[in-house]
């Protein structure tokens, strides 16, 4: 036995020398070091531009124009008219046939998520 083991282990060491050898000189071993450098470098370039898009977005949102836009919609949703056609709006969609589209759409978009066919006959 302890002839055996040896000779696999000289096999196996010999195989591990060469992909030892073959790994520390391959342009394998450096594109994939460089590859992490380089999506650390992605991520920190990511991590700023959402940092600066955030900083925007929020002086943007404080900003007196945002304030006024914010305050005409609020006054516009609070209008007669946008309530009457909120109404209508309520009014059509208790109709019938809308009710039944509605149902058929989203049972279509149901079975297109689910991946099942719904093309078969339900009776």
């Amino acid at each position: 036995m302890n002839d055996y083991e040896r000779r696999i282990r000289e096999l196996i060491n010999a195989w591990s020398t060469k992909v030892s050898e073959w790994w520390s000189n391959s342009n394998v071993r450096s594109t994939l070091t460089n590859r992490s450098v380089d999506t650390a470098d992605l991520r920190r370039q990511a991590s700023a531009q959402a940092q600066r898009a955030a900083t925007a977005v929020k002086d943007l949102r404080d900003s007196d124009t945002a304030k006024k836009a914010a305050t005409a919609v609020k006054d516009l949703r609070d209008s007669d008219t946008a309530k009457k056609a909120a109404t209508a709006m309520t009014d059509l969609r208790q109709r019938e046939p809308v009710r039944k589209a509605e149902e058929s759409a989203k049972r279509v978009l149901h079975d297109l998520r689910s991946g099942h066919n719904g093309g078969g006959d339900k009776s």
